[in-house]
């Protein structure tokens, strides 16, 4: 079989791509007229720093992104390097790598994470739409991806990869995988093989092998809340519990009272957040905490002060050592505002939008600054300033130690950053694509022509 190791370029012709450009640019600067025009304070000098951080994204990102994807997984090579194939049941599907490293090199195979990290990419940037994004990837290739994640599915109901395998996994990767797998399934009407936690909400599938044991009883629940350390460990406690939040909401009200009230009595008085010190550390697990808040539709406790850490974080001068420390605070503040809005009052939330918007240039201004040390020659972006992670909660998932870009950072860093200051900024409404029509020609044109990565 034809073996493709590396990048493939765009087959769209030069007139076809200068008329796409030209018709975005168009569309896009009456969209900035608009965002301007809806602004309710210091509008010329927002939109100014916010247009500066928009040109930070090129099209290299779109060609790096597309080129993740392998047509034709074969698990016989891409795993253990064999020329002939075996026929395991993820062979003749599809799917996307976390990394070029992870793509070019044995050992490694796509990962559900990336794939539905590229679905929201596709679907919120301007490529397609949440409408379109099935319809978009073509219904073959679209068969084949959903395969691909089916097939990942253990009789336990979780979704397991076969380069981590079962045991040597967190509970957060499980947690993340059985979500993502959910969600991709779900975007094409499509059901898991097995039942999953989330299917057993019963008091009598409480003893099922599908429940682990910490997820029992409340008692067993408490006590594990108890050993993830929260006080000291609020990103890993944070992280940990978010990305198995659908079990524990599948277990009961019950059980969610008792996240919320933990969660409440280990927040600081002091600052607002869980962490003795407003740094990085302490934004980035505000940033986790309170998206439980959100899934729980609970009032966050000291809500000023958690704003106020939020703010610090986002204009510090601490240098940071992961995209994710240039992006949490902006997730975190506009999760207080909405918070404020339901819980509190929408007059106050708006009271306090409005004193950050005096001083959002500056935020933003510094943002790209810092989003700029993560920006590869390619245009991708890299988790850590010269790496990309080669780890996900654990499980590895490129060749460690490469100057590259990878999925993680290229959503979080870029689309992500931009939707989460547009919700900051209380501009949802006007929000302005990262990309348009030349970019969504130029992804689909790759995926199409990309052939099986035979390594």
């Amino acid at each position: 079989m034809e073996k493709c190791i590396g990048n493939i370029e765009t087959t769209l012709s030069p007139e076809l791509i200068a008329e796409l450009k030209a018709k975005d640019a168009r569309k896009k600067e009456e969209m900035w007229k608009v965002f301007e025009e809806n602004l309710p304070v210091n509008a010329k000098e927002i939109v100014a720093e916010f247009r500066k951080l928009y040109a930070l994204y090129d099209d290299g990102l779109i060609k790096w992104m597309a080129n993740l994807f392998d047509p034709d997984i074969c698990v016989c090579n891409e795993l253990y390097g064999k020329s002939v194939c075996e026929h395991h049941a993820l062979c003749g599907t599809a799917g996307f790598h976390y990394t070029h490293s992870a793509r070019d090199n044995v050992g490694y195979l796509p990962v559900v994470e990336a794939m539905n990290s590229i679905f929201d990419f596709v679907s919120s940037s301007g490529l397609a739409t949440d409408e379109t994004v099935v319809e978009y990837f073509t219904e073959e290739l679209g068969e084949k991806m959903m395969n691909f994640v089916k097939n990942l599915q253990d009789p336990d109901g979780y979704f397991y990869h076969p380069q981590w395998g079962k045991d040597n996994i967190t509970d957060g990767r499980r947690g993340r995988d059985l979500e993502r797998a959910i969600k991709l399934l779900n975007r094409y009407d499509k059901k898991p093989i097995y039942p999953t936690i989330t299917d057993l909400v019963s008091e009598k599938a409480s003893e099922t092998t599908l429940i682990p044991d910490y997820l029992k009883t409340p008692e067993a629940f408490k006590k594990y809340l108890d050993s993830l350390n929260i006080d000291t460990r609020s990103y890993h406690a944070g992280n940990t519990i978010g990305a198995q939040f659908i079990q524990i909401k599948a277990r009961g009200e019950e059980y969610v009272k008792i996240l919320g009230e933990f969660l409440d009595s280990h927040q600081r008085e002091d600052n607002g957040i869980w962490h003795e010190k407003t740094d990085y550390y302490g934004s980035n697990g505000v940033m986790k905490i309170l998206g439980n808040y959100s899934a729980m539709k609970r009032a966050i406790p000291n809500p000023e002060k958690a704003l106020r850490a939020s703010v610090n974080a986002i204009v510090s001068s601490e240098n940071p050592d992961s995209i994710v420390t240039v992006w949490n605070p902006w997730v975190s503040l506009r999760h207080l505002f909405d918070n404020i809005a339901l819980f509190d009052s929408k007059e106050r939330s708006d009271a306090l939008r409005r004193e950050f918007l005096m001083m959002a240039p500056e935020a933003i201004r510094i943002t790209k600054e810092k989003t700029a040390k993560f920006k590869k020659p390619d245009g991708s972006f890299s988790y850590l300033q010269e790496y990309s992670t080669w780890t996900m909660q654990g499980a590895p998932c490129a060749v460690p130690r490469t100057v590259e870009g990878d999925m993680d950072a290229a959503v979080l860093g870029t689309n992500s950053m931009i939707n989460t200051i547009t919700m900051a900024l209380g501009m949802t409404d006007f929000r302005i694509p990262l990309y348009g029509g030349y970019e969504s020609a130029l992804f689909i044109d790759i995926i199409k022509n990309r052939k099986p990565v035979r390594k």
